[in-house]
């Protein structure tokens, strides 16, 4: 994807529009809706819709928990000042002309008339546009996901499929988006959620420690019978996904590394239960003593325990660094799990981490955009292979 791709995506979702300058004479085509283009570097990151001034400066003030205290700073004021001024908003376009598009069906979903913000996101294999939804006096209703490839509809229906299974259960600690509706348009598959609001200057304490206490929650929720590694579904599931991999090298290494973790763990009595699957700091945000918790596309029942909190470390000590082996076998070891194996073996649950996490990036590897997670499937192989020893 390049640097029209937001554009073009926004054109999509109107079949048969164009996205032109606000400038550009008019040529008797309706106007379905005008933003303003928010850049990073000459790359646009965000439509902002700009008949709503607040629903601009809602979109700009939209938060990342990830973010720098500075940063959102900046993002509060400017929002502040677009709803103030929206002509300070410059940079316009209109899409013009084509088919009733995805503003109308949802304003059939959810029986009001809406407008959009639309983000694609950076580079990266499951990159797809996330809309951030607006009734007419500008209050945020819902956000939207839309699949764009095989991959990214794979992940939409498999998220709908995820809070489905959660929202139906209760928790202290654990707050999912509401499932508002799992929907399609024009063949692709559509999540509505209810919009979580974080405060802006709420963050976690310590953004490298993980919010046990609702990891816990979460993965006893679905709890299952304690068994054997290789006795499990979950075991026969890894082993079935290798032996797809399309690359003989990469079936062959992560194959050696499973019968070495067997050899290690395989008759380990293992408690069982559910992750969230990609538990990171920029994927919630603190609620008091409670957490809000969204991006649930790779949540899994019937997994090893515990492996919810060593991606989140694993995530927070190498954001923003390049991919390495050593990089993910320091932040395994700062995880410090309690539950190591005897006689000086490899930390267990570190083990099962690394096959889990394998298993999903070794098969993204060969699909578009599998680039973008190739390195980082590379240097994980080598980490497994390092702490299993093969």
């Amino acid at each position: 994807m390049g640097s029209t791709d937001l554009l073009d995506a926004a054109a999509e979702l109107w079949p048969g529009a164009d996205l032109v300058p606000a400038d550009t004479a008019q040529d008797g085509r309706p106007v379905r809706a005008r933003y303003a283009v928010i850049s990073r570097g000459s790359s646009p990151v965000v439509l902002v819709p700009v008949e709503s001034p607040v629903a601009a400066g809602a979109s700009l003030r939209r938060i990342s928990t990830a973010s720098t205290w500075w940063d959102t700073t900046a993002r509060v004021a400017a929002g502040a000042m677009v709803r103030a001024v929206p002509g300070l908003l410059r940079h316009r376009v209109e899409v013009r002309g084509g088919a009733d598009g995805l503003a109308e069906h949802l304003s059939e979903v959810l029986g009001t008339p809406v407008s959009f913000s639309i983000t694609i996101g950076t580079a990266r294999v499951n990159r797809k546009p996330v809309l951030q939804v607006f009734d007419a006096e500008g209050r945020c209703q819902a956000f939207v996901k839309v699949g764009w490839s095989g991959n990214t509809c794979a992940d939409v229906t498999a998220e709908g499929r995820a809070l489905a299974a959660v929202t139906a259960r209760p928790y202290r600690y654990v707050i999912p988006p509401e499932l508002l509706a799992r929907t399609s348009w024009q063949g692709r598959p559509v999540l509505v959620v209810s919009p979580l609001e974080p405060s802006p200057w709420r963050r976690h304490r310590s953004a490298w420690t993980p919010p046990t206490a609702a990891m816990d929650e979460l993965a006893a929720r679905f709890a299952s019978a304690d068994g054997e590694l290789t006795s499990a579904a979950w075991w026969s599931r890894q082993w079935q996904a290798t032996g797809t991999l399309p690359d003989p090298v990469s079936r062959s290494r992560f194959g050696r590394a499973l019968e070495r973790v067997a050899a290690i763990a395989g008759h380990r009595e293992l408690r069982w239960g559910a992750w969230h699957g990609d538990w990171t700091p920029w994927n919630m945000a603190p609620a008091g003593d409670r957490v809000l918790l969204w991006d649930w596309e790779r949540f899994e029942t019937g997994v090893p325990r515990g492996l919810d909190a060593l991606h989140y470390v694993v995530n927070a000590l190498n954001s923003g660094a390049p991919a390495s082996a050593e990089g993910v076998l320091r932040a395994l070891a700062l995880a410090s799990y309690r539950d190591r194996s005897l006689g000086g073996e490899p930390h267990v649950q570190s083990l099962l981490y690394l096959v889990a996490i394998l298993t999903r990036y070794l098969r993204l590897v060969d699909v578009p955009g599998g680039e973008h997670i190739s390195s980082r499937a590379m240097q994980t192989l080598v980490a497994l292979e390092h702490l299993a020893d093969v």
